[in-house]
């Protein structure tokens, strides 16, 4: 049963029998794409349905590559990932 979710709606801990297991840790156990995931149980199964890539925290290097490669500019590229920002000189 997930017990909470991130901010994302990523799995944030899910709880197996009496164990509580945060959604990276079934991520890497499992060998899934993302912490964003939902579960259902037919049968003796469990079936895993994932959306995306990654953790879900920042920029993802594989898009960012491929927008750099669409000749998108590292101003652009952050605008993507992280909406609602102002990159400014210091």
């Amino acid at each position: 049963m997930v017990k909470e979710k991130t901010d994302s709606n990523r799995v944030k801990t899910l709880k197996v029998g009496n164990l509580e297991l945060a959604g990276v840790e079934i991520r890497t156990l499992l060998g899934l794409r993302s912490t964003d995931f939902t579960y259902t149980i037919e049968g003796d199964n469990i079936k895993f349905s994932v959306i995306g890539y990654g953790h879900g925290v920042g920029m993802s290097q594989t898009g960012a590559d491929a927008l750099a490669k669409q000749g998108k500019n590292y101003e652009e590229i952050i605008k993507h990932f992280y909406t609602g920002v102002e990159v400014v000189n210091m």
